[in-house]
């Protein structure tokens, strides 16, 4: 019967697909196919049975038209409701894979925040190493300033680097921790160099005070160049931070004020995706420019 020629192609099928299969090839689940299987051999069935029933089609028998729409209704049913089966297969196959997507590609990689014991010191270290260096290049080798200024914007880079690069950054605290890195170690540089000088410990007039802001905010950019390339590394590896989604929203804004928004959809994304490529990668960049002419506009 055609019930059992249906079974016997599905099994030799299956028998060829097993032979077929080779070690490393990928077992697929076709089980979602099996309701539109039974429903086919159903309808086969029933057809089937219709045609051998006694007064049926058989070559010279005329059947009642009735009975022949009534027979063409049914398998119209029948095949409505293979219809309607396949669709809510696919429909739902399409809905899990969308959501899968959608899922990946808003879930970033989730950074642990920073452990206070490290930041601290990491703070210690880098305001001990600028005040070992202000010591060897004032006291000990008696170099020029602009050696002194130079290694004070290499020191806090890569130790900011080291301490954000696999941890969550808050753009409010990393600055508060720069500039209080900064003045930490341009004051200690002046305590140090009053007491070997007998000098005074703070700055005696608006120009000293502008040189020892204009030295503070060297130290503190260079801190924060750092910052903004662990920032930008963390973003390009999928990510999530603050700093990230601030860049995030200015590429949003830079990308509606510059005309680009009248794109939508997948161009909308690229572009968004490339201003924010740029901001990431021109910020460290423009700190790190910031903080080379503040520390050396002085001994220039």
């Amino acid at each position: 019967m055609a019930g059992e020629s249906m079974d016997d192609q599905v099994k030799t099928s299956g028998g060829t697909q097993q032979g077929a299969d080779t070690p490393g090839t990928r077992e697929r689940d076709l089980s979602f196919l099996w309701p539109v299987i039974d429903r086919i051999r159903a309808v086969e069935i029933k057809f089937q049975a219709d045609s051998s029933a006694p007064g049926g089609d058989a070559p010279g028998s005329k059947a009642p038209a009735a009975a022949v729409d009534a027979r063409l209704k049914a398998l119209e049913d029948e095949i409505a409701g293979i219809k309607q089966t396949l669709q809510e297969t696919f429909g739902a196959l399409a809905k899990g894979v969308g959501e899968a997507v959608v899922a990946v590609a808003e879930a970033g990689i989730e950074l642990p925040p920073h452990s206070w014991p490290r930041v601290a010191s990491a703070s210690v270290l880098t305001v001990a190493l600028l005040l070992l260096a202000h010591w060897l290049v004032v006291f000990r080798y008696d170099l020029p300033t602009l050696a002194l200024r130079l290694v004070s914007i290499a020191i806090p880079l890569p130790i900011a680097l080291w301490l954000t690069l696999r941890h969550r950054i808050t753009p409010w605290i990393q600055i508060t921790i720069a500039v209080a890195i900064g003045a930490t170690a341009v004051f200690g540089m002046s305590y140090v160099t009053s007491i070997h000088e007998k000098t005074a410990l703070l700055p005696e007039n608006l120009r000293e005070w502008r040189e020892t802001i204009e030295y503070i905010a060297s130290v503190a950019f260079a801190y924060l160049t750092g910052v903004l390339i662990s920032s930008a590394l963390q973003v390009r590896a999928g990510g999530s931070n603050h700093a990230g989604a601030v860049t995030l929203r200015l590429a949003k804004v830079l990308a509606f004020v510059t005309g680009k928004a009248i794109a939508h959809g997948p161009q909308l994304k690229k572009q968004v995706d490339t201003i924010q490529g740029l901001v990431n990668n021109l910020m460290p960049v423009a700190s790190a420019i910031v903080a080379a002419v503040a520390g050396l506009k002085g001994v220039l």
